[in-house]
């Protein structure tokens, strides 16, 4: 008797042990239960997706963005001086299925202090981009002939189950020359003069009072043959700010719109030093010039010097812009005896106000290490905004504004 009980309680554990794996793999939603130290993971993309018929654009854009915001942070806190930037507009085929992957690129050439470690840079660089980002890689490089460290800089995500990594800074470091420390230059405790010029006047009239309205040395770029081109120059030169000739020459990307007017490696010697004479014309009290776009053009040493020489024969300055690493404008410049500078710093690249204010804080800080600093910002509201809500604190920092004229040697 004892035997047929305990045969009967082997067999009810066994119907309890499977009733309880069937509840264990059939859980609501058919899948299996999770443990509390094993939540589900959960992705969020990284990349806004467009449809046109059948074609399907994954854009990175607004990601890539924030990463270049945390490189420019990294820059800031690493004492890093930009010396050259070329930004770009990336557009591939996917791979295998109709549509394509967009995101916006930048190569930067740095140098970091002396005194400062690749090493320890790259900590800070991880450590920065730990909210988005990534150092994908390093390696040493070249640029322009000259030893460098390059970092690779960008983010991965899966598109439609597929991995997918995205450069968005390649960043050349090199280290500064060892030199004797620098004395504050002005009087009055001031340490830093800022130069701004700001491009593309004369395509629309709505940031031009809102500029002009800035009650300090600002030196606007105006381009030629445009809508509103001279009613800038008037309202600027009214306003007692400087004003250039924004001289439009050709790109290297063929996605960039370029202008009817634009001078091209392709031209002969007389039509480029005609289409010059005409476009200093047409801007009335100008003083100096400075390229739109130009990165295929001022890279081409004929070229230069023939758009230089028309500017010897008025007496005026210019100023690269450095839209190309490989730009020759400045040195040939020098070579010709004409007054020039070059750009340090993009300030409004991406058009947020906060953003904007950062690159000027950047700008500020450059001026404040080197002495002087001179940046490019574009004829836009919200370029106007921050420029008037930072004018008080880069001054509180030492930071005074003079004219693009007063840095051109």
């Amino acid at each position: 008797m004892a035997k047929k009980n305990s045969n009967k309680t082997i067999w009810l554990l066994a119907a309890l042990v499977s009733v309880a794996m069937v509840l264990y793999w059939l859980a609501p939603g058919g899948e299996k239960p999770r443990s509390p130290q094993q939540p589900q993971a959960q992705t969020q993309e990284k990349f806004k997706t467009e449809k046109s018929g059948a074609t399907t654009a994954a854009d990175f854009t607004e990601t890539a963005w924030k990463v270049h915001s945390l490189v420019d942070e990294a820059f800031v806190t690493g004492k890093a001086k930009i010396k050259a930037q070329q930004e770009q507009k990336r557009e591939v085929p996917r791979q295998g299925v109709e549509g394509t992957i967009r995101w916006h690129a930048r190569q930067t050439l740095i140098t970091i202090p002396a005194g400062s470690s690749t090493d320890k840079f790259k900590d800070l660089m991880v450590k920065t981009l730990s909210q988005t980002g990534q150092v994908l890689g390093s390696a040493p490089d070249q640029y322009q002939g000259a030893n460098v460290l390059r970092f690779d800089v960008g983010f991965r995500d899966r598109l439609e189950g597929d991995p997918v990594t995205m450069i968005t800074d390649r960043i050349y470091v090199a280290k500064e020359q060892a030199v004797p420390e620098r004395k504050s230059q002005a009087a009055g405790g001031e340490s830093g003069k800022l130069a701004i010029v700001l491009d593309d006047f004369g395509y629309n009239y709505d940031p031009i009072d809102a500029l002009a309205a800035i009650d300090r040395p600002l030196t606007f770029a105006i381009l030629p043959y445009h809508p509103f081109s001279q009613i800038a120059a008037s309202k600027a030169l009214a306003s007692n700010h400087q004003v250039m000739l924004h001289l439009p020459m050709e790109p290297m990307s063929t996605t960039e719109q370029q202008e009817k007017t634009a001078i091209t490696v392709g031209m002969s010697d007389s039509e480029i030093q005609q289409i010059v004479t005409s476009a200093l014309q047409n801007i009335p009290g100008l003083i100096g010039v400075n390229n739109h776009q130009g990165s295929k053009a001022t890279a081409d040493k004929r070229v230069m010097r023939n758009v230089l020489t028309v500017l010897k024969t008025k007496n005026l300055f210019f100023i690269d812009s450095r839209t190309n690493g490989q730009s020759v404008a400045a040195q040939t410049a020098r070579e010709m005896n004409i007054p020039t500078s070059e750009n340090e710093l993009f300030l409004d690249n991406n058009n947020d106000v906060e953003a904007i204010k950062q690159q000027l804080r950047t700008a500020g800080h450059i001026a404040l290490r080197d002495g002087t600093a001179l940046v490019i910002g574009h004829a836009r509201p919200n370029t106007a905004i921050a420029l008037r809500e930072m004018i008080p604190e880069l001054e509180a920092d030492g930071v005074r504004l003079i004219f693009a004229s007063d840095l051109v040697k």
